[in-house]
């Protein structure tokens, strides 16, 4: 029985392959390569592709409105979807106008990206901002041409250290001993400029861009103190270190977003267009340095400025001094993020006292009652006689911040904001502090211009300073900001004490350009360095004249 089953196998076995050949005789089976281009010919007609990303976008959209952590946080659908509404907002630099409008209509957390969310509230902003346990994005550690400092630093312990180093030189005490350098290179500088343009002028009134004027005096202010020379690009109109910090900030933004421009071919374009400036930037910082060094070997009396302070500044726990690389890092990095952002400011103060002139009228009011036309005003001498310039400069730096949105990264074991939501470790948080500063559970009427929020007298005056985010909060807080407010203080209040300041007559954003909720419309911004005018030579104009005494 077996040998017919093993027989009877053979044959039916034999049959098989006689048949297969001969269909394969009238049908020859197509080669591999034949077939792979007859898929992907398949594959790339429009249905297949529709079909595909139909089938991914759904995918993406069960998955967020079913799986993600951060299914019940409102914000836009697409958001949930793709990092792309985001890339948009950032490439269209409208970033603060678009947090506000979001926080209005989301509320105080919203989705930003798939894995990242929004915070408005200013205690979920402290809370994160107050802790090295949230770091910064892996986008900071991209940058390579220079040597990790306090901004670009991911490591708690680095910022620490640098913190503690470089505290001294900018504290209040530590700015005050260079106020006579920052009046020369600023207040001082500006008025020579302006008085000889108004001598000058038949009418004795002349019109000025004060954002390119104050940018000018910003970048010589940190200039002369952190590289132990005189510099005077407002008068002179030398502009290579503003050229020189354009490219620089450029290039570590690029590295920081597009990490890929640091190999080969892309590594060679970058170069080309921009490492020449940062080459010659960083040389002319390193020439500053030995020079100083080699003077105080010489016994050469040191000048009270930022590289000096630098360079005798110590950690207080373990007495270790920067290296020359380290202090010439911390000073650029100083002239990269300080300079714009200062000038930036001021520009925002006057359009805003422009807008609103009941606040300008008084304002100058104030300051004239204290001090004739002659006077040099010091930093000092305008906060304890004219707390409402104090006052005008916080509530613009609340209205237009300079800054955008702090990203940081969640730790281990999540956070629960004050809403409720949780939001897992390894996800993001941005910190925005535009919605912040309008949040409407802390700023009544938010989107008005009201100096008297910030006036010690306001009985919201201590929760109305530590609910304003716009120099940041908690450990990470802008370290430059006593500079700054000298900086701005002692510029604005020579400035509104010795000249008349007007719209042209060509203006656009006046007093009476209202928006539909009966305010006066702010000219449009845009994300730079800074969150700066968009349209700075049409929109930042005034003239000026002497101060009718």
């Amino acid at each position: 029985m077996d040998a017919l089953i093993r027989s009877s196998a053979g044959q039916l076995a034999h049959v098989l392959r006689t048949l297969t050949l001969a269909t394969a005789a009238r049908n020859p089976v197509p080669p591999v390569s034949q077939r792979l281009a007859e898929a992907t010919q398949l594959l790339l007609q429009p249905s297949a592709i529709a079909t595909v990303l139909l089938a991914f976008i759904g995918y993406r959209a069960v998955q967020a409105l079913f799986v993600s952590p951060l299914r019940r946080v409102p914000g836009p659908f697409l958001s949930r979807l793709s990092t792309l509404p985001s890339l948009l907002a950032g490439l269209t630099r409208s970033t603060n106008d678009d947090m506000i409008r979001d926080c209005e209509r989301y509320g105080s957390v919203f989705v930003m990206e798939p894995h990242k969310v929004a915070i408005c509230d200013p205690e979920d902003c402290r809370q994160v901002l107050g802790s090295y346990g949230f770091v910064k994005s892996k986008h900071y550690s991209n940058v390579s041409f220079m040597e990790p400092n306090i901004f670009l630093t991911r490591n708690a312990e680095l910022n620490k250290q640098r913190r503690r180093q470089l505290g001294p030189a900018l504290s209040i005490k530590g700015v005050r001993k260079m106020e006579t350098s920052i009046l020369a290179a600023g207040a001082q500088q500006l008025v020579s400029k302006w008085d000889k343009a108004i001598e000058n002028s038949p009418t004795q009134k002349v019109q000025i861009c004060y954002f390119n004027d104050l940018t000018l005096i910003s970048f010589d202010i940190i200039a002369s103190l952190g590289f132990g020379s005189v510099h005077r690009s407002l008068t002179t109109n030398d502009k290579t270190i503003g050229k020189w910090v354009e490219k620089t900030f450029a290039l570590m933004i690029t590295q920081m977003v597009l990490p890929v421009v640091k190999s080969w071919p892309l590594s060679a374009l970058v170069d080309y267009f921009l490492r020449k400036d940062v080459d010659e930037f960083f040389a002319f910082g390193r020439a500053a340095i030995n020079m100083r060094k080699l003077e105080l070997a010489k016994g050469i009396q040191p000048t009270n400025d930022i590289l000096q302070q630098f360079i005798d500044a110590e950690d207080p726990l373990n007495k270790v001094r920067m290296s020359s690389s380290q202090v010439l890092t911390e000073t650029i990095m100083m002239l990269l993020s300080g300079a714009d952002t200062t000038s930036t400011a001021m520009s925002w103060t006057i359009h805003m006292l422009m807008l609103y002139p009941e606040h300008y009228q008084n304002l100058i009011a104030q300051i004239r009652c204290c001090f004739s036309a002659s006077d040099l005003i010091t930093y000092d001498m305008a906060r304890t006689q004219v707390p409402l310039l104090e006052a005008c400069i916080f509530e613009s730096l609340r209205i237009c911040p300079v800054s955008t949105n702090l990203p940081r990264i969640v730790p281990k074991g999540g956070i629960t904001l004050k809403s409720g939501y949780f939001i897992p470790e390894a996800y993001s948080v941005a910190v925005s502090t535009a919605a912040a500063n309008y949040h409407p559970n802390y700023w009544h009427d938010p989107h008005r211009f009201d100096p008297s929020r910030f006036l010690p007298s306001n009985p919201l005056y201590e929760a109305n300073r530590k609910n304003l985010m716009s120099m940041s909060t908690g450990v990470r807080g802008c370290p430059g900001r006593h500079l700054a407010m000298v900086e701005m203080t002692t510029i604005l209040a020579n400035i509104l004490n010795k000249y008349d300041l007007e719209l042209p007559n060509d203006a656009i954003y006046t007093p009476l350009n209202k928006h539909k909720d009966g305010l006066p419309r702010i000219m449009p911004r845009t994300n730079l360095v800074a969150m700066i005018p968009k349209h700075p030579n049409r929109d930042c104009n005034v003239v000026i004249s002497k101060r009718c005494l």
